[in-house]
């Protein structure tokens, strides 16, 4: 499955719903701006069985929080039961995964990224303390790979990465730097923290930086340790896309930048019709200090200075 651009189409994000025990004002909502009623289980199959015979073979639940539906062991489930499904994988703030990680791991959950933004400050409620027990219940029930997800802020937790490298190293987990996206622009001008810097010292330090042809994203493997970087606004990160988003009330979202080309899932011809859909969000940029700005959601490209 390839759009316009030549991208093959292999990952799936699903989110399961739009609820949340947090609010972070960074949280991007999987780009949606105002869902409806949650999917069934029974809309949740239809349209993953459609995904797996238009050539999807990852897919990742996320919210919201997922585990606030009481069906996610049903709809892993589910997920799993597509032969040709090779991967599942799940964002979750952590809070409640030692309730359901060895069921989800029975079902066929392989991996799990875990929100962890700050280590014990009052920057997020997502602290090291605050994920712990879901680090370590994760470990025993043998999920193939752990993930802690930290979004950098400027002013914020930007100066605490040293000290997560540290958390995600002790907890045998891989660490990985998110960048700001803009889904508030006075709130992204004000915290939005370049990685760029971060990623010349990491490489400095690194035994090893691999490129993932996905959002061009870095991976430096520091002594036992892998840090990746994801850089939003990077001029590669759309051109190498290999994703599709399914939004928790039903819809296809061929971009998250964008909510002007949604396609309401009815059939596989949905599908096709959302593939058609696609676009490259960010066509020029600079590389140093550039943004989205402004009217970002309605997938002009923006471009502003921000001072790091």
């Amino acid at each position: 499955m390839k759009d316009n651009f030549g991208r093959t189409i292999h990952n799936l994000r699903i989110s399961v719903t739009q609820r949340c025990h947090y609010n972070c004002d960074f949280c991007h909502s999987e780009g949606e701006t105002s869902p409806g009623l949650e999917m069934s289980l029974s809309k949740i199959k239809d349209i993953v069985s459609s995904a797996a015979k238009h050539g999807i073979t990852h897919v990742k639940l996320t919210g919201g929080e997922p585990l606030l539906r009481k069906d996610i062991v049903e709809i892993v489930k589910i997920i799993k039961a597509e032969k040709s499904i090779e991967d599942i994988s799940m964002a979750t703030t952590g809070i409640f995964l030692p309730l359901y990680a060895k069921q989800l791991k029975a079902a066929g959950l392989d991996r799990v990224n875990i929100g962890c933004d700050t280590i014990a400050t009052s920057a997020s409620p997502k602290t090291a303390a605050s994920i712990q027990k879901a680090l370590d219940i994760a470990h025993a029930v043998g999920f193939s790979q752990i993930k802690i997800n930290m979004v950098v802020l400027k002013d914020i937790n930007a100066h605490e990465i040293p000290d997560m490298i540290l958390f995600a190293k002790k907890n045998n987990v891989l660490l990985q730097l998110i960048e700001l996206i803009n889904t508030n622009p006075v709130y992204y001008k004000k915290y939005y923290y370049s990685l760029k810097d971060v990623e010349d010292e990491l490489a400095s330090q690194a035994s090893n930086v691999i490129t993932r042809k996905m959002h061009d994203r870095k991976q430096f493997h520091l002594d036992g340790l892998i840090v990746e970087t994801v850089r939003p606004i990077q001029k590669h990160f759309c051109e190498n896309c290999t994703r599709m988003r399914i939004t928790s009330d039903g819809k296809l979202k061929p971009c998250l930048m964008r909510d002007d080309n949604l396609v309401v899932f009815s059939d596989d011809e949905s599908f096709r019709q959302a593939i058609k859909n696609r676009s490259i969000h960010i066509e020029r940029y600079n590389e140093e200090k550039s943004c989205f700005e402004g009217s970002n959601r309605n997938g002009k490209n923006c471009t502003s200075k921000i001072n790091n």
